[in-house]
């Protein structure tokens, strides 16, 4: 997808994942995105999260983090 794709940042800092790129990345409602910057490149990268149903929801929260910060 070499073509650059224009989108403006609200008021609140959100921005829209054009469909294109979505639906060529399989980003779907309810996917997790890893942010990360470079220089002056904002990274998005498909975060990949196993939900431990066995522990609570703030657990979980904390697990989340710590793995998102390994990869």
């Amino acid at each position: 997808m070499p073509n650059a794709t224009l989108v403006k940042v609200s008021s609140k800092g959100l921005i829209t994942l054009p469909k294109k790129i979505r639906s060529h990345l399989d980003i779907h409602e309810g996917d997790y995105l890893a942010i990360s910057s470079e220089d002056d490149r904002i990274i998005f990268r498909k975060a990949k999260i196993e939900i431990d149903y066995e522990n609570s929801d703030d657990a979980w929260k904390e697990y989340s983090k710590r793995r998102l910060a390994d990869e």
